[in-house]
């Protein structure tokens, strides 16, 4: 719900999706959630809501447990929901048929992102993590992914394993994707726009120099 120079983040994501004709949109709230759901229901009355009372207690791959129902088996957009980005990425994600594909940016190395190694060949990704090293890294995850329908049924059935038989709740989404790689073709797909992850004051500053002049398609 942060504001970049007037435009709120859900909006900016949720925009960026419309530009490229996903109109299937599921937002798993938390923190403050019904201000979040006041303002969802106002602007984008289409988009569904899932409820996650136990987000503080709990990490992304629980959230995306939670749409199980939703898109287990299908294919499907995920993205945090603390990153701004330029439309376009969505549109270089959704290009082919049938693929996996992790967004990312090999302008520089970011110690507190994600980041991704592929195959020696270089044929697919092979590991995503934070540990990985600058020496190691092929580019940097900006944390948004596609995944395809097949891939989709695998990899729930990961994050139900850690969920449900070992009581994990507490791990990123990137954990489970690092435990299918092996079984499932990802493609790096190098971002051709503008992204920021907005952590902090000094992360919401830096946003807003970056995308001066940004506006919202209207829809």
């Amino acid at each position: 719900m942060v504001p970049v120079n007037g435009i709120r983040i859900i909006d900016k994501q949720i925009d960026n999706l419309l530009r490229n004709g996903i109109t299937e949109i599921y937002v798993v709230d938390g923190y403050k959630a019904e201000i979040l759901s006041d303002h969802l229901k106002q602007v984008y009355s289409q988009v569904h809501i899932v409820s996650n009372p136990r987000y503080a207690e709990t990490n992304n791959m629980y959230s995306l447990y939670l749409t199980s129902q939703y898109v287990k088996g299908e294919e499907f957009l995920l993205m945090n929901s603390d990153v701004y980005y330029d439309a376009n990425i969505i549109e270089g994600m959704l290009d082919g048929e049938n693929q996996s594909k992790i967004a990312c940016d090999k302008s520089g190395y970011m110690e507190e992102s994600m980041k991704i190694t592929l195959e020696k060949d270089g044929s697919k990704i092979n590991h995503i993590s934070k540990k990985i090293t600058s020496e190691e890294h092929y580019a940097v995850s900006i944390d948004v992914y596609r995944i395809s329908a097949e891939d989709s049924k695998t990899l729930f059935m990961e994050i139900e394993d850690t969920i449900v038989t070992r009581k994990d709740e507490n791990s990123w989404t990137e954990v489970a994707l690092d435990n299918i790689f092996k079984d499932c073709n990802f493609q790096p797909y190098v971002i051709k726009g503008r992204w920021f992850e907005i952590d902090n004051h000094d992360d919401l500053h830096r946003a807003e120099e970056i995308f001066k002049g940004d506006k919202l398609c209207k829809i």
